[in-house]
């Protein structure tokens, strides 16, 4: 028995928010296995979790319903995530980096590719290997509403796929398998056809453990406690004089920040910048 990896790098997760049918989370994971995908994360199912109705559409794929976890909020899901790539088909007035999914897969590889050539070229423990300091998922949206805006404003590239625009909605199942295929096509490929891109830099060989993680990005998750931190300082402040418009305002800063892609350091910086006004009377 062949037991050699399908694919040469580590997949993206695969994150489905507020799903609605066993059977679609049944078939996404089916999807998933195929391409040589594990890990399935959930945020907040509408039939909740275990559903009976998805084993009999995951057929061979039971081993990624069984790990399946299971999370309230977006911010939460993404506890490591630093790469997070939204799919959806609607146009946005956040202005967001827009991907084909191709492209999309072609960005992850290139990234973690460099990520690995960096780690061999440096002296890192296995806290700091490429895996832990660059973690990528793709999230999909409910199939009755797909994502919304403060989901999708947490994204740093918007993924949409080029279809008929007399036909372009697809079932959640069906745009998972998309973006998969996608991801597998090339990190199938042999490990000598997989190459990053030609601008890398290089980082210093003497890089230290700390400073590495330092100089990696920031989650989602840690970037989601900024900015409550950030609207709070700002609440209190007196910021925003017009509550209906509050909303509004509070997702344009997110996206604006994002949009810089926060190193952990960058994001300590913020912190003790944030404690520094809190502190002013």
């Amino acid at each position: 028995m062949n037991n050699k990896p399908f694919l040469n790098l580590m997949p993206p997760v695969i994150i489905l928010s507020n799903p609605q049918l066993g059977e679609n989370i049944g078939a996404a994971a089916r999807a998933m296995k195929n391409c040589g995908f594990a890990e399935l994360r959930l945020i907040n199912p509408r039939d909740g979790w275990p559903n009976p109705d998805a084993e009999p559409m995951a057929t061979h794929a039971l081993d990624i319903l069984q790990a399946i976890t299971v999370y309230p909020d977006l911010a939460s899901a993404c506890f490591d995530i630093t790469d997070l790539f939204a799919t959806t088909a609607r146009p946005r007035e956040l202005q967001k980096t827009v991907l084909n999914p191709r492209m999309a897969a072609q960005h992850i590889v290139d990234k973690c590719t460099r990520q690995i050539s960096e780690d061999k070229d440096a002296t890192v423990t296995q806290e700091t290997s490429a895996q832990d300091s660059f973690k990528a998922a793709y999230l999909f949206g409910s199939e009755r509403v797909g994502l919304v805006n403060d989901e999708i404003v947490f994204a740093d590239f918007i993924v949409e796929a080029h279809l008929n625009p007399e036909s372009n909605s697809l079932n959640l199942a069906q745009a998972v398998m998309i973006m998969c295929w996608e991801f597998a096509m090339i990190a199938a490929l042999p490990p000598a056809s997989i190459n990053a891109s030609e601008d890398t830099e290089m980082l210093p060989e003497t890089l230290k453990d700390k400073q590495k993680i330092l100089k990696s990005a920031a989650t989602v998750q840690e970037q989601a406690y900024f900015f409550d931190r950030f609207d709070t300082l700002l609440e209190n402040k007196g910021f925003f004089t017009a509550q209906e418009k509050a909303p509004t305002v509070k997702r344009n800063m997110r996206n604006f920040f994002i949009k810089a892609r926060f190193t952990k350091q960058e994001l300590l910086t913020w912190h003790g910048i944030l404690t520094l006004f809190d502190k002013q009377k």
